[in-house]
C-alpha cells in the first residue's frame, strides 16, 4: 500500500480553521498557553501589519503577514504542521547580526508539527519548504536563522508588550526540558544562544509599599509609554497593548522605568517587560525601589502574581534582584539562533 504524502503550500484563509485546531493541539501544555480562536488568529496574525518606521529604530520598512511565507502540510484536508518565516532586513535587527552576515536573512518565525505525524522528516520538509520559498520569493539564500529572542511581531514581544500566544514575557522560546526539540534543531544546525529563567512573584498580600523614595526623586505611572532615559521623551508602543509603565523622575529626566503588562485576559498575571535605570544612578538602590514599588501597585490593581524571564549569565545582578525581591525561579527556557 501507497502512504499518501502530505502537500506542502501557501497559507489560505480556507485553512484557518484547521490551522488553529493544530495550535490548540501542539501548544497547549505549555506555560503561558491561551487557547486560539479563529477570529483570533485572523486578528493577530492574519490582519497584521506594521506601518514603516513603527516599532523599528531604523523604519527600514513595514512588516505584514504575508501567506506565501506560513508553509502548511496538508493530508487528508488537514493541517497537520506549519512553518513562519521572514525577513530580517531592518537596520536594527542587522546589528544583532555577525559582521559577515548579509543584510537580508531568512528567519524561521515558528514551527510545529502534529503529534501524531513526527518522526517521519515532516518538520526537515517544511523547513526546506519555507527556505525555497524566501528564497524564491526575496532571494535570500539558506540557512534561516531562529528569531529565539521575540523580534517578530506575530509571537514575540519586541515592537510592544502584548501577551506571547504561549512562552514566556519577551516571546516564545523553547522549554530547555523539551529534549525532542533541542535535538531537532540541533541536528538542523541551529544553535542554542542563551539559557534563560521563568520567576514569578506572588503578589497576595503585597499591595502596600514599604520603601521610602529620596528627596527629588518621584514616581510617576503612565499608560502605554516607552521612555528615553536621560530626557523627559518617549514615545507610546507602536501596537495596542494594556502596559503600564512606572517612571523614576529626577528633575525634567527620566532616570529609571518598568513596563508591565497582563498575560491574561482577567488581568491577574503580570509580565515584566522592560526595567532599566539610567547608567549613571545604578548603585544607588533605586531599581530595587522602583521594582518594590511596581509590585505594590500590581497587587493593589487586583494582580496575584507578576513573572520576568531573566538571563542570568547575561544580566546577572538583574537576577539577583528578582530573586532577593521573592521571585521564584519557574521553568528554564532556551534562546535559539
Amino acid at each position: 500500500m501507497r502512504l499518501t504524502a502530505p502537500r506542502l503550500v501557501g497559507y489560505a484563509p480556507q485553512w484557518r480553521d484547521s490551522t488553529v485546531s493544530l495550535w490548540n493541539r501542539v501548544f497547549n501544555n505549555l506555560p503561558n498557553f491561551v487557547p486560539m480562536s479563529s477570529s483570533q488568529w485572523r486578528r493577530r496574525i492574519e490582519d497584521f501589519s506594521l506601518a514603516a518606521g513603527e516599532g523599528t529604530l531604523s523604519g527600514a520598512g513595514p512588516t505584514h503577514f504575508d501567506p506565501r511565507h506560513f508553509r502548511l502540510a496538508i493530508l487528508d484536508d488537514e493541517v497537520i504542521g506549519f512553518a513562519h518565516g521572514g525577513l530580517w532586513e531592518d537596520e536594527f535587527l542587522a546589528r544583532l547580526l555577525p559582521d559577515d552576515e548579509p543584510a537580508r536573512v531568512g528567519t524561521l518565525l515558528i514551527i510545529a508539527v502534529d503529534p501524531a505525524h513526527r518522526m517521519r522528516g515532516l518538520g526537515s520538509n517544511l523547513l526546506r519548504n519555507l527556505e525555497e520559498t524566501l528564497e524564491k520569493t526575496h532571494q535570500v539564500r539558506p540557512p534561516l536563522r531562529i528569531d529565539g529572542r521575540g523580534y517578530n511581531p506575530f509571537y514575540g514581544n519586541f515592537v510592544a508588550p502584548i501577551s506571547p500566544p504561549w512562552g514566556t514575557a519577551e516571546g516564545i522560546a523553547l522549554l530547555a526540558s523539551d529534549d525532542d526539540s533541542r535535538a531537532f534543531f540541533r541536528r538542523r544546525g541551529f544553535r542554542e544562544e542563551v539559557e534563560a529563567c521563568r520567576r514569578i512573584r506572588d503578589l497576595r498580600g503585597a499591595d502596600r509599599f514599604h520603601g521610602k523614595i529620596p528627596e527629588g526623586v518621584v514616581i510617576e505611572e503612565v499608560e502605554n509609554w516607552q521612555p528615553i532615559l536621560g530626557s523627559d521623551d518617549g514615545t507610546p508602543f507602536p501596537l495596542e497593548n494594556e502596559s503600564r509603565t512606572w517612571i523614576l523622575r529626577s528633575g525634567d529626566a527620566q532616570i529609571g522605568a518598568l513596563v508591565a503588562f497582563p498575560m491574561d485576559f482577567d488581568r491577574t498575571h503580570y509580565a515584566i517587560y522592560s526595567f532599566e535605570i539610567e547608567l549613571f544612578r545604578r548603585g544607588e538602590g533605586l531599581g530595587r525601589l522602583l521594582l518594590e514599588y511596581t509590585l505594590a501597585a500590581l497587587a493593589h490593581r487586583g494582580a496575584y502574581e507578576v513573572e520576568v524571564l531573566a538571563l542570568p549569565e547575561e544580566s546577572p545582578e538583574a537576577d539577583h534582584l528578582y530573586e532577593s525581591c521573592e521571585f521564584a525561579a519557574q521553568d528554564r527556557w532556551i534562546v535559539l539562533a
